[in-house]
């Protein structure tokens, strides 16, 4: 980036730029070259101007939340990395805490561990089933995150997003195309809307009963998914009728590596970091997994993992 573009920058952001930022730190899977820079954003207003400013220069950009579903290029990223602060991680209540629906406001880089927390802790239920779930809220909206039959869709009432192309937006929960593992109408390029919080609706519920189900889906967890190694969750969208898991593991490649990267012994659908895997090796372990699998069962199989 050349000087008067860092310049610029830096008088936008308003925390210090981080110059040749390595993102192995900043991702769940321990992998990852430098980004250009990285910016952690406070504000809507400060978003906005950073959109137009990449815009107008033609500078590539990408928010990585948590970086808990994501695989960072051996190369890094060649543009803007973007983090939320902690303006932009609030949890607000809206409702009377007493009415029979509880509206809360949540901003996008709260973490979802930090919400059910503060979910239990107030005696608010609807989101037991995210228990265990890494990753910040305005990356669960993104994806649709959810698990045990549940999903962020079924609890949003709305959103507030921004985009260079549109500005500041709220849209409603029937205006949002929400799908399996996917925000279908997120737009990209100029028009791709970024979430800065989501409105949620909850239940009163008890405490005691709150916290021992979110226990008891974070044990299953515990013995059902690997420990000890670097990973970004599951990394295979199941296919419609069966789990991606089951197809991998019916193919003989629980175990299977490529350099430091291995198809986790415990659970089929994580590909795990072992200690020095590279982003490389685990794009050739995908590659290895996808074409077995679909010589074996005919199953085309799709990363729900995201690529950077």
């Amino acid at each position: 980036m050349e000087k008067r573009l860092k310049q610029r920058l830096e008088k936008l952001a308003e925390n210090p730029v981080k110059w040749g930022c390595q993102l192995a730190p900043f991702t769940s899977f321990g992998i990852g070259g430098p980004a250009d820079a990285l910016v952690q954003v406070e504000r809507c207003e400060e978003l906005s101007n950073l959109l137009d400013f990449f815009a107008e220069n033609d500078l590539a950009w990408r928010f990585i939340g948590r970086g808990s579903n994501l695989l960072v290029s051996d190369s890094g990223f060649a543009g803007v990395v973007l983090l939320f602060g902690k303006a932009l991680s609030q949890i607000e209540l809206l409702s009377d805490a007493e009415s029979a629906d509880i509206r809360i406001r949540v901003g996008a880089g709260c973490s979802l561990a930090r919400l059910l927390n503060w979910c239990a802790d107030n005696s608010y239920s609807g989101l037991e089933f995210a228990a265990g779930i890494p990753g910040s809220l305005g990356g669960a909206v993104v994806m649709n995150g959810g698990a045990r039959g549940g999903e962020i869709a079924d609890v949003i009432d709305s959103i507030r997003v921004v985009s260079h192309h549109s500005g500041a937006e709220h849209l409603e929960r029937s205006e949002l195309d929400f799908r399996y593992r996917v925000w279908r109408n997120q737009g990209s390029g100029e028009k791709k809307r970024i979430v800065l919080s989501a409105d949620m609706r909850l239940k009163p519920g008890n405490k005691e009963d709150i916290q021992k189900e979110c226990r008891e889906y974070l044990e299953q967890r515990k013995v059902k998914q690997p420990k000890g190694t670097r990973n970004a969750g599951s990394f295979f969208k199941n296919p419609e009728g069966d789990s991606a898991g089951r197809l991998i593991e019916a193919s003989g490649l629980k175990g299977k590596s490529c350099g430091g990267a291995m198809v986790s012994p415990v659970h089929a659908n994580f590909l795990v970091n072992t200690g020095k895997a590279t982003a490389n090796d685990v794009y050739k372990l995908m590659d290895t997994v996808i074409r077995q699998v679909k010589k074996d069962s005919g199953v085309q199989l799709f990363p729900e993992v995201h690529f950077l």
